[in-house]
């Protein structure tokens, strides 16, 4: 496992809903460089930038159309040069997103595979004369007929993604000069998207097999020397035996697993059906995937994403104290944490009208369902809301947003938090600083201690450190813990004692 991982703090940013520096209502390349002083100050290393390649925009973005462009929504090869050189002069590097499973089909490889099925492209994709039961994540079915072709293809999600056939040789080496052309441009490492759906076999309906990720990591790595980048993979189907393989062989250095993200969900159901959160299964799950990578692993540390809502909505009914609280405990954890653009100054959920949703995903739910509080807490585009620069939109866009939502939170804003050294942004960068200064709390083992269900105390430990006690109160109430607090290093609250707050959280030294 390679160690320069550990120190990393990475900040995930949505392009379309960061910064618009043209006033068109949609963030660009432009905008991130603009904020390239914001991110350094809060102190990130690297920037996880989502898809901007050429794309028709049915998936916004996850459909790609030219692996090697820019799409003129988000600027230029230049702007993209430029956001890499004014980065590395910051020390933050970038970090891609790479759709291995499908493209676009805009794509020219789709374009000449359909057209010609003995010529080179013929087999990039996957076609059937017949299709089977597989259904596609975005609901109906996973095939789609090609008159063209007169046969049909696959397709995980929607009918414009069509999945790349990774039973074909060829198309993996020409994905593998996609990361080569990329690393040579500057970037810094990778983010694979669904990557574990590359393993699928349809024609036995099996959507995963370890061994055919594996071998397809090995090909899309094969053409670059990946020791110094940061590879992710978003991978639910890996246990952590799996991921650890996957770590240990340098094919990934993290993979998201999204059981906690999934607590507030019916087992079984789906994402729309909701579940009442619960405590208890939010903290074993927390300790089984520290325990369980411990040894020969590392996790990844979030909260929300592009595809996950905000938390402190779902779980917290918006509560700032609840954002700080996770904001510790994230960076408690052994890890490496991943911050999503607003998590820092606890931007929420907000309210989007029915008429205003933009997200493929959603849409096609509200085709079929009415479960309109499902998709309030679940749909994608919550996690899409333009960045609270400023009261209103006008610090995003001086124009309308591309996506429009009623602000429900007042306060919750870069400008106001930079001017409160109290506020969820400061203690973010507190934090920050923390992992930083104290190794303990990069590589340190992680050691649970026990406590009663309400509280989440661990430490951190290594044989060339003292230790780290981290305590976490998971409710709103009051709970005595059993430590006597002899330093702090970063709380949630003023003057911490042996009674835990609503939701207070101490990094602290203890007798």
């Amino acid at each position: 496992m390679k160690t320069h991982i550990q120190n990393k703090i990475i900040y995930h940013i949505y392009p379309k809903s960061f910064q618009d520096s043209n006033d068109d209502g949609i963030g660009d390349l432009n905008g991130i460089r603009s904020r390239l002083d914001y991110l350094s100050w809060l102190g990130v290393d690297l920037i996880w930038l989502g898809p901007v390649y050429r794309s028709p925009g049915f998936d916004n973005g996850y459909d790609i159309s030219d692996y090697y462009d820019i799409d003129p929504i988000f600027g230029t090869r230049a702007d993209m040069t430029s956001l890499l050189k004014d980065a590395k002069a910051r020390q933050i590097g970038v970090m891609m997103d790479i759709v291995a499973n499908h493209t676009s089909h805009t794509h020219e490889w789709f374009k000449a595979s359909e057209l010609d099925p003995s010529g080179p492209y013929g087999e990039y994709y996957i076609w059937r004369d017949k299709p089977n039961a597989m259904n596609s994540f975005f609901g109906g079915s996973a095939w789609t007929y090609s008159p063209i072709r007169k046969q049909y293809y696959f397709h995980s999600f929607a009918p414009e993604q069509p999945d790349l056939n990774w039973g074909q040789e060829q198309m993996g080496k020409e994905l593998a000069d996609v990361l080569s052309y990329w690393v040579k441009q500057g970037v810094k490492g990778f983010r694979f998207d669904v990557i574990d759906l590359i393993g699928k076999n349809v024609d036995t309906l099996e959507w995963f097999c370890f061994d055919k990720v594996k071998a397809g990591l090995k090909t899309l790595l094969s053409r670059v020397d990946s020791s110094g980048l940061v590879l992710v993979g978003e991978a639910g189907a890996l246990n952590a035996g799996q991921i650890i393989e996957l770590q240990q062989a340098s094919l990934l250095d993290m993979v998201f697993n999204f059981e906690v993200t999934a607590l507030d969900e019916q087992t079984g159901r789906g994402k729309w059906e909701l579940a009442p959160f619960s405590r208890r299964r939010f903290k074993d799950t927390l300790i089984s995937w520290q325990e369980r990578l411990q040894d020969g692993g590392w996790n990844s540390l979030f909260w929300n994403n592009h595809d996950q809502p905000r938390a402190i909505s779902r779980w917290y009914a918006d509560s700032l104290e609840a954002a700080a609280m996770l904001a510790v405990l994230q960076f408690g954890l052994r890890g490496t944490p991943f911050i999503y653009q607003g998590d820092e100054i606890g931007m929420t959920n907000e309210l989007i009208q029915l008429e205003d949703y933009k997200d493929i995903e959603t849409l096609n739910y509200l085709k079929t369902s009415d479960n309109l509080e499902g998709v309030r807490m679940k749909g994608r585009d919550h996690a899409r809301i333009p960045m609270a620069w400023t009261s209103g939109s006008s610090g995003f866009s001086k124009s309308e947003p591309w996506l429009r939502a009623v602000k429900i939170e007042s306060g919750r804003t870069v400008e106001n938090q930079q001017q409160d050294k109290s506020s969820l942004l400061f203690l973010y960068r507190q934090l920050i600083g923390l992992r930083k200064t104290y190794p303990v709390l990069m590589k340190g083992r992680f050691c649970m201690m026990e406590t009663n269900e309400r509280l989440l105390c661990f430490r951190r430990t290594d044989p060339t450190e003292r230790a780290v006690t981290v305590l976490v109160n998971l409710t709103d109430q009051e709970v005595e813990h059993p430590f006597e607090i002899e330093r702090i290093l970063c709380a949630t609250h003023e003057q911490p004692s042996s009674v835990l707050r609503p939701y207070e959280a101490v990094i602290c030294y203890t007798f």
